[in-house]
């Protein structure tokens, strides 16, 4: 067991936190994101100090901390405390910036900080979403190799997550949704390692078994092509069925029921989408559903009142 002090016992501690940290990322815990990304940023930055020093550690605020430097360093002494304190996040930060400078961006590092000690209670979405996971990210990448530390044993099944959002994205959509299903495809190769193929595969058969609600339906998923489902709304089109021969005019009409989703969430592998713009990279968030009955979209409603009214707009178009 490493010495609790030890470049090798922060960096033991980083991973699992950083770990978590993902985990919660993937499945949109915003509270929980900094907690565990801005503990795992720390025990990282304390990896780093151990290793040149475990003085370094010391919290200093007044004459009194001579003692918990005395402690760190194992010098036998006086008065040495039996609860050593030891710097904080944003001081175990900046003290490592003096060895290795990071090209996180500091407003984004500042704000994860700031998150994970309380000072900021919550902070937008997107920032938790996008920014905050691409800083630490960027950050961590830099303290393993600052450490000399192999990314695959950090990160484990992460990695391909990671690599995502150390990329250079001019379309942040792009890049969000990239990140996700990097994320999904991470989660659903854990569910084949941890619970067996044919667990899953099970899973995936049952899929469509789910009770939807009036403003749901199913939709393959584009990570496990299980059947996720897609939340949005119903609308009735009315399209020309047959035309008058003699004048040209529209005859009859039939209806057709169109759904517009607006989220997809699978339930498998964890993939998530919140916008029609970010089902749009995955696939078109607009279809229409055939074995729908239109009646059940327009409640009261009658093919000869659908065709006067389509008649009346068709004419002022």
């Amino acid at each position: 067991m490493a010495a609790p002090f030890s470049s090798d016992a922060f960096y033991a501690s980083a991973r699992e936190f950083a770990r978590h940290a993902l985990e919660a990322h993937h499945a949109a815990d915003h509270q929980r994101v900094p907690l565990d990304a801005g503990t795992a940023l720390e025990h990282l930055a304390k990896a780093c100090l151990a290793k040149r020093s475990t003085a370094l550690l010391a919290e200093l605020k007044n004459e009194s901390s001579i003692y918990s430097v005395i402690g760190l360093l194992g010098i036998v002494g006086a008065n040495v405390p039996a609860s050593i304190r030891t710097v904080g996040l944003a001081g175990a930060l900046s003290r490592a910036e003096l060895f290795v400078k990071s090209k996180a961006d500091k407003a984004d590092l500042k704000t994860l900080t700031d998150m994970r000690n309380g000072i900021v209670h919550a902070a937008a979405k997107v920032e938790v979403e996008g920014r905050i996971p691409a800083a630490f990210a960027q950050h961590a990448h830099l303290r393993l190799e600052d450490l000399g530390r192999d990314r695959g044993d950090f990160w484990g099944g992460q990695l391909t997550v990671i690599d995502t959002l150390l990329k250079e994205a001019s379309d942040k959509l792009a890049h969000r949704v990239d990140v996700r299903l990097a994320a999904a495809e991470a989660r659903l190769e854990h569910r084949y390692a941890t619970e067996g193929k044919a667990v899953i595969d099970v899973v995936l058969a049952v899929s469509k078994s789910t009770v939807l609600t009036a403003d749901q339906r199913f939709r393959s998923c584009p990570v496990c092509d299980s059947f996720g489902i897609a939340t949005g709304e119903h609308t009735v089109e009315w399209v020309p069925a047959d035309w008058d021969k003699e004048s040209g005019d529209v005859a009859d009409i039939e209806p057709e029921v169109w759904f517009s989703a607006e989220q997809f969430r699978c339930q498998v592998c964890g993939l998530h989408l919140d916008s029609p713009a970010e089902i749009d990279r995955c696939f078109d968030p607009v279809w229409q559903i055939e074995d729908a009955n239109w009646r059940d979209f327009e409640p009261g409603d009658d093919g000869d009142a659908a065709f006067e009214r389509w008649r009346e707009e068709w004419r002022e178009r």
